[in-house]
């Protein structure tokens, strides 16, 4: 009688290099549909005392509801109830209620908060936490007929059918996915990607004890514009989280910046007489400081996020600067795009073994769903960020003259971009009313809806809005005549 094999077949199997925001995110989701997987982490630790303020919009807070633990972040936060844009003296420009609206559109309260938290929503509130495997640090990957393994500092190797590469903007997946393509898949990868993201701006970020002599209320929001750079500050009951971003003189290809304390004082000593409010210099923020870093923003956005059994998620493919708050966000959205596919694909036969040419048929898939809306958002905030640091005498006129008679349309612009953003395909909304005005935007607009209105506006706005000033001041001068 002939032997039969017992061995239990393998289920599909994903690996995860990185273990931040959209490694812990992709672990949520793949829990979900129950693929099997592993996230691998090159630190020791998952929650770190690294980054500081991030803004969830309405299209991740759906994620987070559908992950299960949205109730909770509202527990910890409190949501941002007035926003300034200033001069760089610190004076008032105007003041807005964007996020107060988009709140109300949608019937979410806003959430602000910093990197750490989010990380320790993200890990505590996983079901499986086996699954997060720390020290792990990646040193090759290799192909095989059917398969990919990860080989790693430690001696140890994790196989299975494909690697997303979640590892940030200095990814050592992407550079083991150029190295891939340029041998088995030429031609694969542009040249052009290798130059693709740049750094133009640095970066000094921190978070401070929120004292009353600042003057501040507990949940502020401020933007400050600047000959040069462009500063935020965001406050919570009893915290301060605070960035200023400045030009740099040359573009340069990512590299870390390993800032020595002498360097980040030095900085901040550069700093220390730059005004945030009528009443609150740098200095005041920085003798408060606990947590701080100085480092490059990169932004730009490769033209090809995969080959081989290799796709890239998040920062590895693209970053944007921090003017809009939504580079996180965007990151997110790509997670949930990608796992909607593989479940998809999978859901049927969780043994299923996909070829080279069947992952790359999903992988072009989620790339043409993710690709021109990533883009613009990676555009419109470099855009952003320009303007409020005033690069240009057109983008200085647009932003201080014209902007806030459009931030009307600016604000449903956004609500229609969040509406249409991916959720989960396969686990339901928990406790978020989809019924709300900001969700049925959807419906109207379809999936098609794009922040390209920004052209839109510098074109048509600006000439209408100059035409109405111009004729303002000759009707007040004749008056005066």
């Amino acid at each position: 009688m002939a032997q039969t094999d017992s061995t239990p077949p393998k289920p599909f199997r994903v690996i995860v290099v990185g273990g931040g925001i959209v490694g812990l995110s992709l672990s949520h989701a793949f829990q979900l549909a129950n693929i099997d997987h592993v996230v691998l982490e090159k630190y020791d630790k998952i929650i770190s005392v690294k980054g500081a303020a991030l803004l969830i919009w309405p299209s991740v807070s759906r994620i987070f509801d559908q992950f299960g633990f949205l109730d909770k972040i509202h527990k910890t936060t409190t949501p941002i109830m007035k926003e300034y844009h200033r001069w760089p003296d610190g004076s008032l420009h105007s003041k807005r209620n964007s996020l107060v609206r988009v709140s109300e559109i949608f019937d979410l309260p806003s959430i602000l908060f910093d990197r750490q938290t989010l990380v320790t929503h993200l890990y505590e509130n996983l079901q499986d936490k086996s699954r997060i495997h720390t020290s792990r640090r990646v040193d090759r990957i290799e192909h095989t007929e059917s398969s990919v393994r990860v080989f790693l500092s430690d001696g140890s190797v994790e196989e299975g059918d494909m690697v997303i590469g979640a590892d940030g903007v200095h990814s050592a997946v992407r550079q083991q996915m150029w190295g891939y393509a340029s041998q088995d898949e030429p031609e694969t990868i542009p040249e052009s990607d290798k130059t693709a993201m740049f750094t133009e701006f640095g970066g000094l970020f921190g978070v401070s004890e929120l004292k009353d002599s600042f003057g501040l209320s507990p949940a502020d929001a401020h933007v400050i514009y600047g000959h040069g750079d462009t500063k935020l500050l965001f406050t919570q009951p009893g915290v301060a989280y605070w960035a200023i971003m400045f030009k740099e003189e040359l573009s340069r290809p990512p590299q870390r910046r390993k800032a020595s304390e002498e360097d980040i004082e030095a900085m901040a000593k550069h700093f220390a007489n730059t005004p945030f409010t009528e009443n609150l210099k740098f200095s005041a923020l920085w003798e408060t400081r606990s947590r701080y870093g100085l480092l490059n923003i990169e932004e730009g956005i490769l033209s090809k996020w995969h080959a081989g059994r290799i796709v890239l998620v998040g920062d590895s493919a693209q970053k944007m600067t921090a003017d809009l708050g939504i580079g996180a966000n965007i990151a997110i959205e790509s997670a949930v795009s990608l796992c909607n596919i593989l479940h998809r694909e999978i859901k049927s036969d969780p043994n299923r073994h996909p070829s080279k040419s069947e992952l790359s048929a999903w992988f072009n898939e989620y790339q043409e769903d993710r690709f021109n809306r990533t883009k613009e958002f990676v555009d419109l905030s470099g855009k952003v960020t320009r303007m409020n640091s005033y690069q240009t005498l057109f983008g200085r006129y647009f932003l201080t003259y014209v902007a806030q008679y459009l931030s009307e349309i600016q604000l449903w612009k956004f609500a229609e971009s969040f509406a249409v953003a991916p959720k989960l395909n396969y686990a339901p909304v928990r406790t978020i009313n989809e019924d709300t005005v900001g969700w049925r935007l959807a419906k109207k607009k379809g999936d098609k809806a794009s922040v390209r209105w920004l052209t839109y506006v510098l074109v048509t706005s600006t000439v209408s809005v100059t035409i109405a000033i111009v004729a303002r001041n000759f009707l007040y001068s004749s008056k005066k005549l």
